[in-house]
């Protein structure tokens, strides 16, 4: 196909990383096409609207801004106009067990004093783990909007990037040697379950987002979670792109003259380049029937959507609530395939922010729960559930100083295999492929088809990563590989 020019584009998938390769592509001048199965855009970053309550249910917070401000730019669009960003004074609270809080503020100060108070010495060492982690984000950001392979190991600036890297150690080693107690180092690991995966294996350079979270801040969409897909597809569709929605591709193969077909259960559709938004396993799979790669694959998520009709005292914007021993919890869902009976978990309350989500003077709580995927743990644990809702509403029970139960108007559950239906994430794996070392930069899978010039790949399974920004920056990868072949 490298004599073909590329002048129509079929995006099959509408996540934010499909969405966002769209409207760039769509404003270079292609003419693109966007097939969605669901019946609105979004992906994994999706709303659940009911009796006034409007539930995010993907992504809960906005990290690293400059990712999403080149993506308009490369659009031509300003980001404070089309997505406008609150700042959180109070970026989250930590709960641990024996009773005690941490909260992370916007102030940086303030947040060595926090720590400070539960480990002497810690604001010192504090700072130092900010310069040095943020040594790292500088050479690790480049890297996220390149394409690698394997052979550019090779190639002596890699090379000479290693060690900043911190190859070879964990999240949990890199935080350890700069915090003695357990409570300080998982509260600068656990940001490893927002990409799947245990601190204990995650490779160091992970700790980025932890550096992200801190350094860069954290902020909310005014309007919601849903506002950043809304507001991509909007651009898209003043550059000219088209959706088409309810409709799903079952597969995707190579034309005689060099082009592409999409089947869909009634229609065809054409294109001179593909770009999957599907996760990349199941792509693979079920759209180009082939055996795919003994990947490595993330955790899975429970999650609860509760309208409440009363505020809530007690909990911030984002909420951390910490096992009493959370090695035994990572090691139940990553090691042993089982649910957690004492798990950690994470408790989104948007309402602390941005009122709007919810009827007046009541409040949205969201609740995620990592537990293992479904390739070793087979069927969903229902009988598991309920435990852990209860487990979960005691907690807030005791931090709240209210039966939050009897206050629910609303709720909404989404199981493991839900991921499977209604997203395609093969073994119910809500982050896609694990970011295991060898499943990381140079070693994921590339944005282009290693058998199919002129097919691609954005989302969380390849590369840059799972998470927003790296989802951001490969949909400028794959848009500048698409336009470097010319039209």
């Amino acid at each position: 196909m490298s004599a073909r020019a590329v002048k129509r584009v079929a995006v099959v998938g509408s996540g934010v990383g499909g969405l966002a390769c769209a409207a760039r592509l769509a404003h270079r001048g292609y003419a693109v096409d966007v097939y969605e199965k669901l019946s609105r855009c979004g992906g994994r970053a999706h709303v659940i609207e009911d009796q006034g309550y409007c539930f995010d249910t993907g992504p809960s917070f906005v990290l690293m801004p400059d990712f999403y401000a080149e993506v308009y730019r490369d659009c031509g669009q300003e980001m404070a106009q089309r997505l406008p960003l609150l700042r959180l004074d109070t970026h989250y609270a930590v709960f641990y067990p024996d009773g005690r809080q941490v909260r992370v503020f916007h102030d940086e100060e303030r947040t060595a004093e926090e720590l400070e108070r539960r480990e002497p010495g810690a604001a010192r060492r504090y700072r130092d783990f900010l310069r040095d982690t943020g040594a790292m984000y500088q050479a690790v950001k480049p890297l996220m909007y390149r394409q690698f392979t394997p052979a550019a190991l090779a190639d002596v600036r890699n090379l000479r990037l290693l060690p900043a890297l911190q190859v070879g150690a964990t999240c949990w080693q890199l935080a350890g040697r700069y915090f003695r107690s357990e409570a300080l180092r998982c509260l600068m690991t656990f940001e490893s379950m927002f990409i799947g995966v245990s601190p204990f294996s995650a490779p160091a350079f992970y700790s980025v987002i932890c550096y992200a979270d801190h350094a860069q801040k954290l902020f909310h969409p005014r309007g919601g979670m849903y506002r950043i897909p809304a507001s991509l597809e909007a651009i898209g569709r003043e550059k000219g792109c088209r959706y088409h929605y309810d409709c799903e591709i079952s597969g995707i193969r190579r034309e005689s003259n060099g082009g592409f077909l999409l089947k869909q259960a009634t229609n065809e559709y054409t294109a001179d380049a593909v770009v999957v938004n599907a996760d990349l396993p199941y792509a693979r799979q079920h759209l180009l029937q082939r055996r795919i790669a003994p990947y490595r694959y993330s955790c899975s998520v429970m999650l609860f959507y509760w309208g409440v009709r009363r505020p809530l005292a007690g909990l911030e914007h984002h909420n951390i609530f910490f096992a009493a021993d959370v090695c035994a919890n990572m090691r139940r869902i990553f090691e042993d395939s089982r649910w957690p009976e004492d798990p950690s978990f994470y408790v989104h309350v948007p309402t602390k922010t941005d009122p709007s989500l919810a009827p007046p003077g009541k409040e949205i709580v969201y609740v995620l729960v990592p537990v293992p995927n479904l390739r070793q743990a087979g069927a969903d644990p229902h009988a598991a559930v309920e435990k852990v809702r209860q487990l979960v509403l005691e907690k807030l029970r005791q931090v709240c100083g209210v039966e939050v139960e009897q206050s629910i108007d609303v709720e909404h559950r989404f199981y493991p295999r839900d991921f499977i239906t209604r997203y395609n994430a093969l073994y119910a794996a809500t982050f896609g492929l694990s970011h295991s070392l060898f499943q990381s930069a140079f070693f994921r899978p590339a944005n282009t088809d290693p058998k199919l010039d002129g097919l691609y790949y954005v989302g969380c399974s390849t590369q840059p990563g799972t998470g927003i920004p790296p989802v951001l920056a490969g949909s400028k990868i794959a848009a500048d590989l698409i336009s470097a072949r010319g039209g």
